[in-house]
């Protein structure tokens, strides 16, 4: 990008009520969302639900038990289609609780869970690896996948897990 054009867009993004500090960092506070983007040396943080941040730490630091995560996965059965369906799980906890757990440890994590009954479908070492191979709209915030045409079973699955887990 011509110096000219970045000089010309930065002055329509300070006009937008967007604050410029630093070195060419944007911030804007918006309903709704959280994204965070990075894009050529210059970082774009958008901070959505600014209303709602105290609805939000409340959620991320509030710790689900083993129990009420089993209960939950139980409870959703008939909305997974595969193994690959725990990856909704791990990028709800990720994004939501904001939880830093490698994809094998929540592999592991997961299949030593207090299940009431038989589950239709496990969580075998390597499966969030395959599922994040095959599905790129799960490298994204669970807030962008609609907009990023995510196949709705897996909408469907997250915002079923999102009630479940009272998130």
């Amino acid at each position: 990008m011509k110096k000219e054009d970045l000089q010309a867009t930065l002055e329509a993004i300070s006009k937008s009520g967007i604050k410029v500090a630093g070195d060419l960092v944007l911030e804007k506070k918006v309903e709704y969302e959280v994204a965070n983007v990075e894009a050529g040396g210059i970082g774009i943080q958008i901070n959505h639900n600014s209303h709602r941040e105290d609805v939000q730490q409340e959620d991320a630091s509030r710790e689900i038990s083993p129990e009420e995560l089993a209960r939950a996965i139980e409870s959703c059965q008939e909305y997974f289609w595969g193994n690959s369906s725990y990856a909704v799980l791990f990028c709800l906890q990720r994004d939501v609780q904001k939880k830093e757990m490698s994809q094998s440890a929540f592999e592991r994590m997961v299949e030593m869970l207090p299940y009431r009954g038989k589950r239709d479908y496990q969580c075998p070492t390597g499966t969030i690896a395959n599922a994040f191979s095959d599905n790129e709209f799960l490298k994204y915030h669970i807030s962008k996948w609609e907009g990023m045409g995510a196949p709705q079973r897996a909408v469907t699955l997250l915002n079923k897990l999102r009630e479940a887990l009272k998130l």
